[in-house]
């Protein structure tokens, strides 16, 4: 994923943030709107808008369904609000569930660099970490599943964000593997011996998948 790149008076303005003052992302005067929509438009792109970490898709471009998100809160890391690799675009469920948790699991030095290191972070970080290698998203007869692939950073970005929401029918299958070999054997007993392969196709894409997650 490509890094927003600050050009003009938007740069002008982040190159004069004192590195402190983290309410300013807040205020409506012009520049820092100017500056959040820019940051916006160019995650959203990047990000084929999707969420950074549900991944789930939505087309409108405003901040009414997407939020700036700061990957290390800037209420603790006021020092990182315009790095670059600290911004991704989040819909308003996952970044209202991870909130301002400190996702930092070694100690940075006061006036340190953004970490450049995946290890520094206890879940998914969006530009540093191959999502499919640590979740799997599926769709089940319009059911969203996700699958977690390991027990640190799958697991973290399932509990901070609240993929849970997506769990509303918990219970209802044994496994991942269970639902989509159940919706299949259905599909299959039901198929009419003469069904057309176009017949075949749009209804088996009606049954299951797995969504692609990477950028």
């Amino acid at each position: 994923m490509k890094k927003v790149e600050y050009i003009d008076n938007i740069k002008i303005y982040v190159d004069g943030y004192d590195l402190k003052n983290h309410l300013i992302w807040n205020e409506n005067t012009d520049n820092i709107l100017k500056a959040r929509k820019y940051i916006r438009e160019h995650y959203l792109l990047e990000q084929c808008f999707r969420c950074a970490y549900c991944r789930i898709q939505k087309k409108e471009k405003h901040g009414m369904t997407w939020d700036v998100e700061h990957i290390l809160p800037k209420s603790k890391y006021p020092e990182f609000l315009f790095e670059p690799c600290n911004l991704v675009v989040a819909c308003k469920e996952c970044n209202g569930s991870k909130d301002s948790h400190d996702i930092l699991q070694k100690k940075l030095r006061r006036g340190s660099i953004y970490p450049d290191d995946s290890n520094y972070f206890s879940i998914v970080h969006p530009h540093y970490d191959k999502y499919s290698q640590h979740i799997e998203i599926s769709v089940v007869e319009g059911k969203r599943k996700y699958r977690v692939l390991d027990k640190n950073k799958g697991r973290n970005t399932y509990i901070a964000c609240n993929f849970f929401r997506f769990d509303y029918e918990y219970g209802e299958w044994d496994s991942f593997d269970d639902a989509i070999i159940s919706e299949f054997s259905s599909f299959l007993d039901n198929c009419p011996m003469d069904a057309t392969p176009i017949e075949v196709k749009r209804q088996l894409g009606h049954l299951s998948f797995v969504l692609k997650c990477d950028f």
